[in-house]
């Protein structure tokens, strides 16, 4: 069996979850970098201005002042220190404000707004092509009553701050990654922890036989506990309408076979009758069992449509008064030459009420069977003079449809089997048993009380109680 296209690009949910965290890993390990490489780039700039700031500092404790003039003796340790750089270029300047340059190696850029401090002040800056880092440090000179400040300016190239801002980038990063990977790793391994249940109930629905409908038998962590109970639910559900259609089925099988064999011997004994008269009885017979087959037949159908609706939950906002005049024009126009009297009695609170004062939520293709059947079981007991009332009322937020009639009515102790499947009270073996348990059927999808009690008729009063 070749796999649906479709499904062979789908991502299992193993991969879905390691992708997710893999992007989130991989958010991090960039906000780390960026965290990183400005550590790093700090870390190297503070090592090396340590180098500029001694070197400064040991040049400045060399510059004196005598005869008016500002000497500076360069020692040669304070190069030496920054000559641990060895690939860096040194630039240097000495000066005062009111005298100048002192001496110099460049006319090196100042910084900018630079007022003489103890403090020293470091930047970068383009010079001499490249990329350079200046500092600047000051020392307060005192002869007498003369007072100014020195100021040594100091200039490296950033070949070493790189170089190591690059080395502690890189080994911070590779710690980074080699973390981030075990984290996967760990990932991974919660991950498939995670959905061994969900493994375990795949496994158990591909290997276990079409038949059973057992409840899968495992105990799920709380974030799959509803799927699981969910399943369990559809399982349970699912065998019971499995069972109940084998039932409807059996009974069905039986109905409709009972029903032709009846037929099928009212016309064998018809094909033996020598007498004409005879023979005219045995197949008014045959045609009276061809009907009530027919009958059978189309309840049948009825039934089993009324629950796939049931199951299907076809249902939408209607007017109920409007399903009882068409119903019932349709049944006036098959029964004008009888003398049966119908009233149809809409109370005065939905005639005369608000547009939506008969307004239904359900399935009115179901509830008109229901109707149908409830009148034709009206017709079908009740004598030929028979008078049959149907009205819609409003009790409270309640909507009341009753059907009367001046019939026989049904006994008491047989009001409830009456709505059990081919149940009947009949004698003749010409009634199927199955308008009743329609009725019961759309009752029961509709969540409305069926009601069997004895009308002011005389007959039986049917009342289907829809909750509003």
């Amino acid at each position: 069996m070749t796999p649906h296209p479709k499904r062979l690009k789908q991502k299992s949910l193993r991969h879905r979850l390691l992708l997710s965290m893999g992007a989130a890993f991989l958010v991090i390990l960039t906000v780390i970098s960026i965290g990183l490489w400005g550590y790093a780039r700090q870390a190297a700039n503070k090592a090396y201005d340590r180098l500029l700031h001694g070197a400064a500092l040991s040049i400045l404790e060399r510059v004196s002042y005598s005869a008016d003039q500002v000497r500076v003796d360069l020692p040669y340790s304070a190069f030496e220190i920054l000559g641990l750089a060895m690939d860096d270029r040194v630039f240097y300047r000495i000066y005062t404000r009111e005298n100048g340059t002192i001496t110099a190696s460049h006319d090196l850029p100042m910084a900018k707004n630079y007022e003489p401090a103890e403090r020293p002040v470091y930047w970068d800056s383009q010079f001499s092509g490249e990329m350079v880092r200046f500092m600047q440090q000051s020392r307060l000179i005192t002869e007498g009553e003369r007072s100014f400040w020195v100021i040594a300016e100091l200039g490296q190239t950033r070949i070493a701050r790189n170089a190591m801002t690059a080395d502690l980038f890189w080994r911070g990063l590779a710690v980074a990654v080699f973390i981030t990977a075990v984290g996967l790793l760990f990932v991974w391994f919660g991950i498939n922890r995670a959905l061994h249940p969900l493994i375990y109930v795949e496994r158990d629905l591909r290997k276990r036989d079409i038949s059973d409908f057992t409840p899968l038998p495992v105990t799920p962590p709380r974030e799959v506990a509803s799927l699981v109970m969910s399943i369990n639910s559809f399982i349970t559900r699912l065998k019971n309408n499995l069972d109940h259609s084998q039932t409807f089925i059996a009974d069905v099988t039986h109905q409709i076979r009972t029903a032709l064999s009846a037929l099928q011997g009212q016309l064998e004994l018809a094909t033996k009758e020598t007498d004409s008269d005879a023979l005219a009885v045995r197949i008014n017979k045959a045609e009276q069992q061809s009907r009530n087959t027919i009958r059978l037949t189309n309840q049948l159908l009825a039934h089993a449509m009324v629950i796939h609706r049931a199951d299907q939950k076809m249902m939408a906002d209607f007017h109920l008064k409007d399903v009882l005049k068409n119903t019932l024009e349709t049944i006036l126009r098959e029964h004008l030459k009888s003398n049966i009297e119908f009233t149809f009695d809409i109370s005065p609170r939905i005639e005369n009420g608000p547009e939506d004062a008969d307004l239904l939520f359900g399935d009115h293709i179901s509830i008109r069977e229901a109707l149908k059947n409830i009148i034709d079981n009206a017709i079908k007991h009740g004598p030929p003079d028979n008078h049959i009332r149907i009205s819609l009322d409003l009790v409270g937020n309640d909507m009341v449809l009753e059907v009367a009639d001046s019939g026989p009515g049904i006994a008491p102790d047989d009001r409830e089997k009456v709505l059990e499947r081919f149940y009947t009270t009949a004698s003749d073996g010409e009634n199927s048993g199955l308008g009743l348990s329609i009725v019961d059927e759309v009752a029961r999808s509709h969540n409305a009380q069926l009601v069997l009690n004895q009308s002011d008729l005389g007959g039986l009063s049917v009342k289907l109680v829809f909750e509003r």
